[in-house]
């Protein structure tokens, strides 16, 4: 085993199953769990937000990892990333009751801030395989990285489909990493780790069993991570509609694929449809209902990450630009730069494909870095 001392402490954290809120309010409170460990008890009992009972399940012994956590822990390589790190998912950082520490088998990208969701039923006719298969497809050839929750059926799918097309996938799962849940994934989920494919990413501890209550809190994170939410087949009672729920309420974008009337796996697309939610028939219809631009299609995703070795005033404007035009001027004052020195920065980023010029003195960021 060769866990560092923060690493620890995190599982320790999250072995304790704290609620977001609360975690967040100790978290503010002591600045991290190393220092919340070391403060004397009545200090920790003081934290308004925190019942008697959270407080002995905080300081219980048996929360300190075990052993067979650490040595599992080591041997998946397991990192943990945590808020306030740059790594953190920007997506993520706005969203109320996001988790203090997500842990993850992979690497998370730059690229995947430009992140799509597709969701649905574990048992999907030939038509919703197909519709998901094509989406997540022609959106990672496009550049976009895909999300899902690593279920059985469209999950699957859209996992599997955006792989095969050289492009990212994020798995979201309501378990711990060493959980072999779905059984019938764990290859999928060997490849995407050892192809740098992209990650598969929960915010629950090593030895965290798959129960009912942790998906609805999975799905937060799956639509929080996200850009938006695309709804393929799902009965009226199906989680993939409480992930377009907790869409909604994040500011995402929510849309559904159309199906028979007819059939009961089209009640949940159609309700939201009715409901005013974008319906999607390709992956031009998400283009659109996210309101970003796509100037090129490739193959292909690029596996390779050319902002590394930028120079900081470049790397700042970047960070500011994204597939919705912005103008050099404000970009300029966002970046603390005059405008002809964003405007040479920008074309050194233009000749380098990473950014684009628009109509109108605007750029948008290459979906492609």
């Amino acid at each position: 085993m060769d866990l560092s001392t923060d690493q620890l402490e995190w599982l320790r954290f999250a072995n304790a199953g704290l609620s977001p809120r609360v975690a967040h309010a100790v978290l503010d409170r002591f600045g991290s769990p190393e220092a919340l460990f070391a403060a004397p008890d009545h200090e920790v009992a003081a934290v308004p937000e925190l019942t008697p009972e959270q407080f002995e399940r905080l300081l219980d012994p048996a929360r300190i990892p075990t052993v067979e956590q650490c040595t599992k822990f080591d041997e998946l390589g397991v990192s943990v990333i945590t808020r306030g790190m740059e790594s953190y998912p920007r997506l993520l950082v706005d969203v109320i009751d996001r988790p203090p520490a997500l842990f993850l088998r992979g690497d998370l990208d730059e690229r995947d801030q430009f992140s799509v969701a597709i969701v649905g039923t574990r048992s999907p006719s030939p038509y919703g395989r197909e519709i998901a298969s094509m989406l997540a497809r022609d959106l990672a050839e496009m550049g976009f990285t895909i999300v899902s929750g690593g279920a059985v059926g469209i999950d699957t799918v859209a996992h599997t489909a955006a792989l095969r097309a050289g492009g990212r996938t994020l798995v979201i799962l309501g378990c711990g990493l060493d959980v072999r849940y779905p059984a019938g994934n764990q290859q999928l989920f060997k490849e995407i780790v050892t192809e740098n494919a992209g990650a598969i990413l929960t915010e629950f501890p090593i030895g965290a069993t798959p129960e009912a209550w942790r998906f609805p809190a999975r799905n937060r994170v799956i639509s929080g991570i996200s850009m938006g939410v695309i709804v393929v087949e799902a009965g009226r009672q199906s989680g993939a509609l409480i992930t377009a729920g907790t869409a909604g309420e994040q500011g995402r974008d929510v849309m559904a694929v159309p199906g028979n009337i007819d059939q009961p796996m089209s009640a949940g697309p159609n309700a939201l449809i009715r409901d005013g939610a974008a319906l999607i028939t390709c992956a031009e219809d998400v283009v659109d209902a996210l309101g970003v631009l796509v100037l090129q299609r490739t193959s292909a995703a690029i596996p390779i990450d050319r902002t590394e070795g930028l120079p900081d005033p470049q790397r700042r404007l970047l960070a500011l630009l994204s597939l919705v035009p912005r103008y050099i001027d404000i970009l300029a004052a966002e970046a603390g730069m005059s405008i002809s020195e964003a405007s040479a920065q920008l074309t050194l980023l233009e000749l380098e494909g990473l950014v684009h010029r628009q109509p109108g003195g605007c750029f948008i960021r290459s979906l492609r870095v």
